[in-house]
């Protein structure tokens, strides 16, 4: 059973999806000459001459060497068919989607590629939402029923004064005050490519993304996400491409978003006129 995590009611409002946007909680992926997509791209003559190739649109690298299990992943492709979703109406003629799960894939990137979506189809759209993690709190009731899927670091101990004075004394081969004359040792991961830590969602900070049908959206390893929505008048296919080894607790988790005032987590994805009240479109929001 997932673990419940209470949210306060609060309505989120939705944005185009962008690569800019996104890249705190994955990648996009989109041509880059039809989108005003900033990514630094390189694009090569391909097929003589008769196609341009776009390298390396999204990234997905295998993380399951961290996985507590050890048991190695392979690479899978899957197809979901995806239903419009239901919308509750408010009394102020606003569309609401209701937010009552997210999930978390936690050793890997998990792409969506939409099939047979028009991109200037306006009746039907899929959405993206999404939220940051919270750093682990061990007195989180909620947190300690999440099983972790791989080892959480230990907690950093505060430094004492005693070796706060001792690193702040001048280094004695330079003069300064630099603990060390070694310089860190970086990696150029960006932060959405990274695995998210194993604390649970920031439902205060989540964001949700509308998408067209020319996008396809990558979820980095461990960003908490709804299951994939669709708006508007009909099912939409999704090929599904990611890592999975067959253990649950490292392949997927859960959480069941409840309400802890009656009103709930929410996504307002129709103003009121937006569409003359039709409720069938939402081309407002693109």
């Amino acid at each position: 059973m997932p673990v419940q995590i209470t949210a306060p009611s609060r309505l989120i409002r939705v944005t185009p999806l962008t690569g800019k946007a996104f890249q705190d909680f994955g990648q996009v992926i989109e041509n880059p000459s039809t989108h005003n997509d900033t990514t630094p791209r390189t694009t090569v003559s391909a097929n003589q001459g008769s196609a341009s190739k776009v390298l390396d649109v999204t990234q997905m690298l295998n993380h399951y060497y961290l996985a507590s299990s050890q048991k190695p992943a392979r690479p899978v492709m899957n197809m979901f068919i995806c239903k419009p979703r239901k919308l509750r109406k408010l009394s102020s003629g606003q569309s609401v989607l209701s937010v009552e799960v997210l999930e978390r894939h936690p050793l890997t990137p998990q792409t969506f590629i939409p099939m047979g979506l028009d991109k200037t189809d306006k009746s039907t759209t899929y959405l993206v939402i999404v939220a940051p993690t919270l750093p682990l709190s061990p007195r989180s009731r909620e947190a300690a029923e999440l099983s972790p899927p791989y080892p959480a670091p230990a907690p950093r101990r505060k430094r004492s004064l005693k070796e706060r004075l001792l690193g702040a004394r001048p280094n004695p081969f330079t003069n300064d005050y630099a603990p060390s004359t070694t310089p860190p040792v970086t990696v150029d991961l960006s932060t959405s490519l990274k695995p998210k830590g194993p604390g649970l969602p920031d439902l205060a900070s989540l964001r949700a993304f509308i998408a067209r049908g020319d996008q396809a959206v990558t979820y980095g390893p461990g960003t908490w996400h709804a299951p994939m929505v669709v708006l508007g008048q009909r099912e939409v296919e999704f090929v599904v491409v990611q890592h999975a080894n067959g253990v649950a607790v490292e392949d997927c988790q859960e959480v069941e978003v409840v309400s802890g005032d009656g009103g709930g987590l929410g996504v307002v994805v129709e103003e009121k006129g937006s569409d003359g009240g039709s409720g069938e479109s939402v081309k407002a929001k693109l």
